[in-house]
């Protein structure tokens, strides 16, 4: 017997290099009950979405799924990281303000609170006969499970199950669900997301989360070794690779960030002030983005190199006058952040 929950969207949607939210939002566009007819606030034009076709014509069903996705990568304070490397916390970990990562494992309770959602988290420790029992309890109350394979940053989302051959259906990263005879062998971590909260986490309380991580003495001590190996590497292979890694995941998120504050955190408020300061924190980093994008040229990086540094680079960074552009450059990137940091901080004021 096969059973499957159907209609779930697959991930990513639009810009989503982190499988992690990509699939708790591919859930929770389900367990809220998004369609394409649900309406959709534009933060461009701070209306409802008329379909003008300024953005082209994305279905309504991707933009909340990039809406949920944008929300919880800012809330937890994922959009604020700088450093594309995985920590190697287990993803329960209590959640510390002080620390980087790509993947956010140890955000999963907070993003979890955040959508209003209890969960169950389960490992290999259990039999797989019990977890595959536990899986088709979930698919029959039309719960998806989010689920984690191997190492690294591989989370898919479980849609269904075959009786006969006791296996469960996985969507994956960039992939429809299909049976999978891996899944636990490769597993990790299993989380049944179950019932909703009574009440979920207040903005007060999200905006506190976001200052907290744009003021960590991390990110202070990275700013000044971005400058420090400006003036001092030799190695512009080895430099350029370096920035390009800090770069391209600045890039991706601050804009998140950004589309965040003005799709959503913007009509969670409604003192005029507070929306003001949120909707300059927006312009700010689409700024970030868009100096960003100065640096990436600086570094040879773009589309065409599939966002690679060039072979050229230690060419390119034989140059005196192209490292002082990149560290003034870096400097207003730093000082973005601070500015975002105190506009909100005068929303949180003014809640």
């Amino acid at each position: 017997m096969t059973k499957k929950i159907e209609n779930l969207v697959s991930f990513p949607v639009n810009a989503q290099r982190n499988s992690f939210f990509g699939a708790l939002s591919s859930i929770l566009l389900y367990r809220n009950a998004y369609t394409q007819d649900s309406p959709f606030f534009c933060g461009k034009y701070q209306r409802d979405c008329i379909r003008c076709g300024d953005c082209g014509e994305e279905p309504f069903i991707n933009k909340h799924h990039l809406k949920i996705y944008q929300y919880l990568i800012t809330i937890t304070g994922c959009a604020y990281f700088w450093i594309d490397k995985e920590i190697g916390n287990t993803y329960d970990k209590q959640y510390i303000a002080d620390e980087f990562s790509e993947t956010a494992l140890d955000r999963l309770s907070l993003a979890l609170y955040a959508s209003g959602y209890h969960y169950e988290s389960w490992n290999k420790n259990t039999e797989e006969h019990v977890l595959f029992d536990r899986i088709k309890q979930s698919v029959e109350e039309k719960q998806p499970v989010l689920i984690k394979l191997s190492l690294g940053d591989l989370w898919g989302v479980i849609t269904g199950y075959n009786d006969d051959k006791n296996l469960p259906y996985l969507m994956k990263f960039r992939h429809v669900p299909q049976l999978n005879k891996d899944w636990y062998n490769k597993l990790s971590n299993i989380v049944f997301i179950t019932d909703q909260y009574d009440s979920t986490i207040s903005l007060s309380e999200s905006l506190n989360h976001m200052i907290h991580h744009l003021n960590t003495s991390s990110r202070d001590k990275l700013e000044q070794k971005v400058y420090q190996k400006l003036e001092t590497e030799q190695d512009g292979k080895k430099l350029g690779k370096w920035l390009n890694r800090i770069n391209g995941l600045a890039i991706e998120t601050r804009w998140h960030a950004s589309e965040c504050y003005r799709n959503t955190l913007v009509t969670m408020v409604d003192d005029s002030r507070c929306k003001k300061s949120l909707l300059e924190a927006s312009d700010l980093h689409l700024h970030f983005h868009d100096q960003a994008w100065k640096i990436w040229a600086l570094l040879g990086v773009s589309p065409q190199t599939f966002y690679c540094v060039p072979h050229n680079v230690d060419e390119l960074l034989d140059n005196s006058s192209t490292r002082a552009e990149l560290k003034s450059l870096f400097q207003e990137l730093f000082t973005i952040d601070r500015q975002v940091s105190r506009l909100l901080q005068e929303c949180v004021s003014l809640l």
